[in-house]
């Protein structure tokens, strides 16, 4: 659902200046060009861009802004009720925004019906089941979970704020 509401923004956004541009509004459109491409761009990073990577290394979340590589071995506890969340060793629960939500509400933590969950929470139960002993093993090692921001995306979107906030104020 996320990734239609994030086409269908970078579709409005398109369209919006589209229609600038067909009315010969071409002040419009480049007065518009930066609040789009913010809109844009943010559609990208929040609806499209999110999501969750399941492998024998580890989970990899990647959520707006910043991605998260979380080893097996640093994971305490992975929930797949409402939302993907990881829990790891050092009491640190970080959520995935981009993963999907159960098909319907299954009571906290795994469940052995596999009818009851989708089948991405299925797949990612199957990898924590596989590598759950090998987490445990790994308990008392300082193995952590690390973050590593979206450098481009996080100045693209400075950057346009302040392009924004410019034309704001020469407005004023």
């Amino acid at each position: 659902m996320s990734q239609f509401v994030g086409v269908i923004l970078l579709a409005l956004t398109v369209l919006l200046l589209v229609d600038a541009v067909i009315r010969g509004r071409w002040d419009i459109a480049a007065l518009s060009l930066p609040a789009l491409g913010l809109v844009a761009w943010m559609a990208g990073e929040v609806f499209l861009r999110p999501g969750i990577r399941v492998h024998d290394g580890g989970v990899t979340i990647v959520n707006p802004l910043h991605t998260i590589e979380v080893p097996w071995a640093a994971v305490d506890d992975l929930s797949t009720r409402f939302l993907v969340s990881v829990q790891t060793r050092s009491g640190r629960r970080i959520r995935a925004w981009g993963a999907p939500t159960a098909v319907r509400s299954r009571g906290a933590g795994r469940s052995d019906d596999p009818g009851r969950s989708s089948s991405a929470h299925r797949v990612l139960e199957s990898y924590w089941e596989q590598h759950a002993a090998a987490s445990s093993a790994a308990a008392g090692s300082e193995v952590s979970a690390t973050r590593n921001w979206h450098g481009v995306a996080i100045g693209v979107s400075v950057a346009l704020i302040l392009v924004i906030g410019g034309q704001l104020l020469s407005l004023g």
